[in-house]
């Protein structure tokens, strides 16, 4: 196994410029370009055994590489797009119904900008009761990641209200 490793090390070493440049190209910044590079080698690694050698094994990191790409642009592309229809909604929401205050709206608008495991998790426990535990069974992950995606959702919560000037944040 240790040997599969150097080996693997030694063809990420000699691909990691071209796919890096490759990824840059496509998206145009090196940070995101980095991970998705990390998730090419990553996803090459655990899908070695796949490798027939009917093409080139750079041609074939290349394709990993692309479908990474465009694993990331469809996830951020549709982010933006449910994000965009649920505030959307939120305001008709609110021309309709009265009875929702501007407190609520505001918190809806915030929720809208977490993550979708950081509002799935604080949605679960905060605002139907579960448990961590029932939420990790639900979410099918760790409890400890429900924890993390609970604070990390409630900070950005509390740095989103407290930009708006109406919410004193505690």
């Amino acid at each position: 196994m240790l040997h599969d490793r150097e080996a693997f090390a030694k063809l990420v070493q000699i691909h990691q410029g071209k796919i890096r440049a490759f990824l840059v190209r496509l998206c145009k910044q090196y940070d995101t370009a980095d991970d998705l590079a990390q998730d090419t080698f990553l996803k090459a690694y655990q899908k070695i055994a796949d490798f027939k050698g009917s093409g080139s094994f750079s041609g074939w990191l290349f394709q990993i590489a692309f479908h990474c790409f465009l694993d990331m642009q469809r996830k951020t592309t549709r982010r933006a797009q449910v994000s965009a229809e649920y505030i959307a909604q939120m305001e008709l929401s609110a021309d309709r119904y009265d009875r929702i205050s501007t407190e609520q709206m505001d918190l809806e608008k915030a929720l809208a900008q977490l993550k979708e495991a950081e509002t799935a998790a604080i949605t679960l426990c905060h605002s139907f009761g579960f448990s961590h535990q029932e939420a990790a069974d639900i979410l099918k992950c760790p409890v400890g990641t429900v924890k993390t995606n609970i604070n990390r959702g409630k900070e950005k919560l509390k740095q989103s209200l407290a930009k708006q000037k109406k919410w004193k944040v505690a």
